[in-house]
């Protein structure tokens, strides 16, 4: 009797035992069920945004409140892209270049104040390099170019060892032979350095009241300014600093360049920048000199009137970039 009674009570504690770990299973199934469940929802929804949702972009430059859009875009447009609030343009994966060319439209839409004013200044910056580019392929030195090369005595240059204050004393103390070297290199090449520098019969303008002359030498760099570069472009080395001493020379043509070019050659020069070879990417070009005087490394820009007339133009295009 005993042994016919424990046989049951074994039999329903499995029972229990095996319902409990089949209820364990089902809950754990039912989970699983539920996170791909979710799974699959993000998914299509996700799915369905990116297909609701066109992607577009420019084919030409944007003029004020207008964009060129392929005539498919419109039907997009009214789909769920307000031109209020959107700036629809080609579909490039859509069309092929010669539907680009040959069936345009012009939309008008509204931009927001930021992005119509990066799109002015975008415009701005390209119109005046433009000009500029044209103006400068007519009087590029081309012999100058192929005679002087850019090189560089080191990989980086450094001035002497020292804080600020001390570097900044002793650009002062080599600026009045700084000044009277240029001016005999500028006297020599048959400049006047007093001449005020023009092109087309206007003042070629430093600052907003100061004209450039054939020999403009600026003021020390100031301390404030010699801080903020040092830390925003070489982590605070000032030693790196080897523009607090400069100056600008002004010619109206390659001979006047060249003519300057050789004197300077007299000159411990340390690096040359020819970028006449390699403009900057806002298209201005012109020949930067280092020169070493009394252990201070100076910079000298050789400009060209017909170029450097058109930096002013650029120059707050640039800064909003």
């Amino acid at each position: 009797k005993e042994s016919n009674q424990t046989t049951p009570t074994k039999t329903m504690a499995q029972d229990n035992q095996h319902s409990s770990t089949h209820q364990q299973a089902e809950e754990g199934e039912e989970d699983l069920r539920e996170d791909i469940e979710i799974d699959r929802i993000q998914t299509q929804e996700k799915k369905t945004e990116e297909e609701e949702t066109p992607t577009y972009v420019f084919n030409a430059p944007v003029d004020a409140n207008h964009v060129t859009v392929h005539p498919s875009v419109k039907e997009d447009i009214s789909k769920g892209v307000d031109p209020r609030y959107s700036t629809p343009a080609l579909k490039s994966s859509a069309i092929t270049n010669d539907e680009r060319d040959d069936n345009r439209t012009t939309v008008e839409v509204k931009l927001n104040s930021v992005t119509k004013a990066n799109l002015e200044n975008l415009q701005g910056l390209t119109r005046s390099r433009n000009v500029m580019l044209a103006n400068a392929k007519k009087v590029l030195p081309k012999k100058y170019m192929h005679q002087y090369a850019s090189f560089s005595r080191s990989s980086t240059l450094y001035q002497p060892k020292g804080n600020l204050d001390f570097l900044h004393s002793q650009c002062e103390s080599i600026l009045p032979l700084f000044r009277q070297k240029l001016t005999h290199i500028t006297t020599a090449a048959g400049l006047d350095p007093n001449k005020v520098a023009t092109w087309q019969g206007q003042n070629i303008m430093l600052t907003s009241d100061m004209p450039y002359t054939s020999l403009t030498v600026a003021p020390l760099k100031s301390k404030a300014r010699c801080i903020e570069k040092a830390e925003n472009e070489y982590d605070g080395d000032v030693s790196r600093l080897i523009d607090i001493t400069r100056a600008s020379i002004v010619v109206d043509n390659e001979d006047q360049l060249i003519a300057v070019a050789k004197k300077l050659q007299n000159e411990k020069i340390l690096r040359l920048k020819n970028r006449f070879q390699e403009p900057l990417f806002t298209g201005y070009s012109d020949a930067l000199y280092n020169i070493e005087i009394k252990g201070i490394i100076c910079e000298v820009q050789l400009h060209i009137s017909t170029i450097v007339a058109h930096k002013e133009d650029i120059f707050p295009f640039f800064l909003c970039w």
